[in-house]
């Protein structure tokens, strides 16, 4: 089934531009944005807004590991870049506050709101502490608040490994490592249900449809160290899931990267699932 998809390996070491090739996306060198600055955004999701692509991620830090903010860019044709804000930063206090992690961020509009709605995993610096947390915007590159963790029978959900998917029909998934399937309520502020538990999955989710077909991609565990990523199939959320092996060549460990997200790219009449992936270097994660 894997054979008929196209997989754009584009790896968000640090997201730019190439300069001798400037029309095309050129994976696993340093981007740079229209200030000439490396593009900071690891960990990151892509949204289309009125034909322009707005990059999420992550504004890394090689001398900590500590939540620094979370960046937005945005682009015309996915090489080319422009720095438009740090969308949320450091809280004064909180699941976001001082000394607090801030990974793995993923932002969608929700359509009965028009609203902007921002989720991350948020914990403290030993990874004890984790939240899934929530904040919105009615703008896609301004600034957004804090509402606080995400909630789920109106308690805390307490995960670290997190993604979002959203389907044609409008409704939001929030994806948590190894297994569960969340759907967000119609204003994407809360969970409803939990929909699906794909057994066997690990972590780094990252969620797809193609020809009605749902893919999960996930990576296994090995702390930072790469590994080969794999990949689950169903004919609906809800499942049945079903295991399918690798989605890269054996060997190649991802292509030394872990999944992130699928951005569904439109070419013309045809949508390409366009696979991102992150690389991680603790502690020097910007360089």
């Amino acid at each position: 089934m894997m054979k008929y998809l196209l997989f754009l390996l584009f790896l968000l070491l640090k997201a730019g531009t190439a300069t001798a090739q400037n029309n095309l996306v050129v994976n696993g060198i340093p981007w740079f944005d229209d200030k000439g600055n490396i593009v900071n955004a690891h960990g990151a999701c892509i949204v289309e807004e009125n034909g322009r692509y707005y990059l999420f991620g992550e504004w890394k830090s090689d001398k900590s590991n500590a939540f620094p903010g979370f960046s937005c860019y945005s682009s015309d044709d996915l090489v080319n870049w422009k720095f438009e804000n740090i969308v949320l930063r450091v809280q004064p206090e909180g699941i976001l506050g001082p000394n607090r992690v801030g990974e793995r961020v993923k932002v969608m509009k929700c359509p009965k709101t028009g609203e902007y709605i921002m989720l991350m995993h948020a914990d403290d610096m030993e990874y004890k502490d984790p939240y899934i947390g929530l904040a919105t915007c009615k703008t896609i590159a301004g600034d957004y608040q804090l509402q606080g963790p995400l909630l789920y029978k109106g308690q805390p959900v307490k995960r670290w490994d997190m993604g979002t998917f959203q389907d044609t029909d409008g409704k939001g998934y929030l994806l948590i490592h190894h297994g569960p399937v969340y759907r967000l309520s119609d204003d994407y502020r809360s969970i409803e249900a939990e929909v699906a538990h794909i057994k066997g999955m690990g972590e780094s989710p990252a969620m797809f449809k193609k020809n009605g077909v749902y893919f999960m991609l996930t990576s296994n565990l090995t702390s930072w160290e790469k590994n080969d990523n794999f990949y689950f199939t169903a004919p609906q959320i809800e499942g049945p899931w079903t295991k399918q092996g690798l989605f890269c060549p054996e060997g190649k460990l991802t292509y030394n990267s872990q999944s992130t997200f699928v951005f569904p790219l439109k070419c013309g009449n045809d949508t390409i699932p366009m696979f991102m992936g992150d690389r991680w270097s603790y502690p020097h994660q910007a360089s």
